[in-house]
Parts: structure tokens; sequence; C-alpha cells
């Protein structure tokens, strides 16, 4: 799953509608992925939309997020005075990509995102 944000820009004097996550929400069709909707109505650069995605690749979760604000943003007129500022998620792309696929093994079978478990399943010389 991917938090893809995405800044809008608007009239200072227009705040972001109520109910704009719900609209977000209308705009998503059964294939986007679309699972939540978070709005941040007075984010320091303007409203953020947070668009939580499940998606093959952070690629594929920003062009969807993109997508889906564009229909918003065309469709519902409480939404037309503003534009999208920016679109992406916040973090490094290789490092969702990895998330995405499955773990990477060591030579001997341990997953190489967490230390191997002691043999006896104490603690023995991981506490030290």
């Amino acid at each position: 799953m991917y938090l893809v944000h995405v800044r809008l820009d608007g009239p200072a004097e227009t705040p972001l509608p109520c109910g704009a996550a719900a609209l977000l929400m209308g705009c998503a069709g059964p294939d986007d992925g679309l699972e939540h909707v978070s709005v941040a109505p007075d984010g320091a650069g303007g409203p953020v939309l947070g668009l939580f995605l499940v998606a093959p690749s952070l690629a594929v979760a920003e062009r969807v997020a993109a997508t889906v604000c564009t229909r918003a943003l065309a469709r519902y007129s409480p939404l037309a005075p503003f534009r999208m500022a920016s679109c992406g998620v916040v973090l490094i792309p290789e490092y969702w990509d990895m998330l995405a696929s499955p773990a990477p093994v060591d030579g001997i079978g341990h997953n190489m995102f967490r230390p191997p478990d002691s043999p006896s399943g104490a603690a023995g010389e991981w506490a030290k």
C-alpha cells in the first residue's frame, strides 16, 4: 500500500469543501485500488490529500492518485477553484518498491530485514 500526497492550490479565501475525501472516493473506479482518503485542509503549502492506494508499484500509485484527483477536480463544482500543485509519495521510491517485493533472503535463508531468531528461542548473544 502506498500513501500518495496531493497538494492543492486554490484561492486563499476559499476553504477546501467539507466532504472532499468522499468526493475523491467517489471518483475512484473499482480497479484503482483507492482504500482511504485523508484530508489536511490547512497544510502549510495549501490543502493536502493523502490517498492510500493498493498498487503494484510506486509509479502506478502516483499515476492513479493523479488520475483520481483530476477526475474529482473536473467533476465536482465545490473543487473547481482548486488545482493539483503536486502529487507524489514523500519517501524514496526504491524503499517502497523494495517493501512491495518479497523480502530478500541471505545465503542461509534468513529474512534480511530482521535479525535471525536464536536457535534456542532465548535472547542469547543478541541481548549482549
